[in-house]
C-alpha cells in the first residue's frame, strides 16, 4: 500500500468508501485524511511561495535583461567606432550609424541604411587579401584583433583597425571599426620626413639606400639592367666660402630641381652626401644610363643661381656604373664604382661624364 503521503484524494475517496458502514474505521480515515489534508496545504502554501520567489526572480531578470539591451542599444547607436553584425555566411545583418557614415557619407548616410552593394562583410575590404586575412583569422581562433585593414567607401579606401568575434550557438559575427585615416597619415609622413632630405625635397641618404635595395630586387628577380649615376657639384666649396651657407643652400636646392625635372618618371633621385647626388636608372643598360648623366650634365650647366650680388654658374662632374652581380654585394658597392668613375671626371676636369672606371690615387683634390 501506498504511503499516506504519497496516497492521492481519489486512493482516500475509495478507502472511506470501502468503510463507510464501520465508524470507528472511518473516524480513523478521517483522521488520517485531515492529517493528510494539513499536508498538502502546507506543501501548496511553500509551492505558492517558491512561485511567488520565481515569479519575482524573473522579474528582475527580465528587468536586468531590459536594461541591458537599452545599453547595448546605446552603445550600438551612438559608439564612434563602426560596428557591424552579420550571420554565420558572412552576410550583414546590420550596421550602426558610425559605419553606415564611413561607408555612404553625406545625402547618402545613416538614413539610408547600408550601401545597396555593401550585402556582406567581404564587401566592406578594398583589398580580397586583407578579407581572406580576417576570414581566415576568424575561422581558426573566433576572433580577429587589430587587423589594420583598408575599407571600400565612395571617397576612396579608408584605413581602419578591425576587430571582431564569433558568437555562439548561430555563428552569428560582431565586428568593429576604427577610421585610422589620421595615424596613418601621420605614419606615412614620418616616414617621408625619415627618408627625405630637408633642404633639397629629395630622398635623403637612407631614403635613396631604400629605394636602390628595392630597385636591385626587382632588377634580380627580372633580369633587367640597373645603371646608377654619382654627381658631385663642381668647387662647390668656393661657392660656400665666397657667397656664404645661404646662397650654397640656394645652388643645392637649384640642382635638385633641375635633377628631379630632367630624369624619367622611372628614375629615381637622391641627396647622398653634402653636394653629391645619385640617381638609379631602372632598365637602363650602360650606354642609356651614360647618355641619362650627359643629359642631365647639360641641364645642371645651363643652370645659373641668381643671388643679390651676381649671377652663379654651376657645373657638375658625374661617375657611372652599372649594376653587376659578380661585382656588388649590395648597392653601396655599385655606388662606390660609380663614385670613382665620378673622381676619375673630377680629375679630368671636371664637368663631364666618366664611366665606372679606376679608383683615383689618394688625396685627388675633389
Amino acid at each position: 500500500m501506498a504511503s499516506l503521503q504519497d496516497e492521492s484524494l481519489e486512493e482516500m475517496r475509495v478507502r472511506l468508501e470501502r468503510v463507510r458502514d464501520d465508524p470507528a474505521r472511518v473516524a480513523a480515515l478521517a483522521g488520517e485524511f485531515l492529517d493528510l489534508a494539513g499536508r498538502m496545504a502546507a506543501k501548496a502554501e511553500k509551492l505558492a511561495r517558491i512561485g511567488d520567489r520565481t515569479q519575482a526572480r524573473m522579474v528582475e531578470l527580465n528587468r536586468r535583461l531590459r536594461q541591458q539591451e537599452e545599453q547595448y542599444r546605446g552603445i550600438f547607436e551612438n559608439s564612434t567606432e563602426g560596428i557591424f553584425l552579420a550571420d554565420a555566411a558572412g552576410a550583414l545583418l546590420a550596421a550602426n550609424p558610425a559605419l553606415l557614415e564611413l561607408l555612404a557619407p553625406g545625402d547618402a548616410g545613416p538614413a539610408s541604411g547600408l550601401p545597396r552593394e555593401a550585402v556582406a562583410v567581404a564587401s566592406l575590404f578594398f583589398d580580397a587579401a586583407d578579407y581572406q586575412a580576417f576570414a581566415r583569422t576568424l575561422a581558426e581562433t573566433g576572433r580577429v584583433q587589430r587587423l589594420e585593414v583598408r575599407v571600400k567607401t565612395p571617397r576612396g579606401p579608408v584605413w581602419c583597425l578591425v576587430g571582431a568575434s564569433r558568437i555562439e550557438p548561430d555563428g552569428h559575427v560582431v565586428g568593429m571599426t576604427q577610421d585610422i585615416t589620421a595615424r596613418k597619415a601621420l605614419e606615412e609622413e614620418l616616414v617621408h620626413r625619415a627618408a627625405s632630405d630637408v633642404l633639397t625635397g629629395l630622398a635623403n641618404r637612407r631614403g635613396f639606400f631604400e629605394n636602390a635595395a628595392r630597385a636591385l630586387g626587382a632588377a634580380a628577380r627580372s633580369g633587367a639592367p640597373l645603371g646608377l649615376i654619382m654627381l658631385d657639384v663642381d668647387h662647390f666649396k668656393a661657392v660656400n666660402d665666397t657667397f656664404g651657407h645661404e646662397v650654397g643652400d640656394a645652388v643645392l636646392r637649384a640642382v635638385a630641381g633641375r635633377l628631379r625635372d630632367s630624369v624619367r618618371v622611372s628614375d629615381s633621385v637622391g641627396r647622398v652626401g653634402g653636394e653629391e647626388f645619385a640617381v638609379l636608372c631602372p632598365g637602363t643598360d650602360r650606354g642609356g644610363a651614360a647618355e641619362l648623366a650627359e643629359r642631365l650634365r647639360r641641364a645642371v650647366e645651363a643652370l645659373v643661381v641668381e643671388t643679390a650680388g651676381r649671377p652663379i654658374r654651376v657645373t657638375a662632374s658625374f661617375g657611372v656604373a652599372l649594376w653587376d652581380a659578380a661585382l656588388d654585394q649590395d648597392a653601396a658597392d655599385c655606388l662606390a664604382r660609380a663614385d670613382r668613375a665620378l673622381y676619375a671626371a673630377k680629375r679630368s676636369g671636371r664637368n663631364r661624364v666618366c664611366l665606372d672606371g679606376p679608383a683615383p690615387p689618394p688625396g685627388t683634390d675633389a
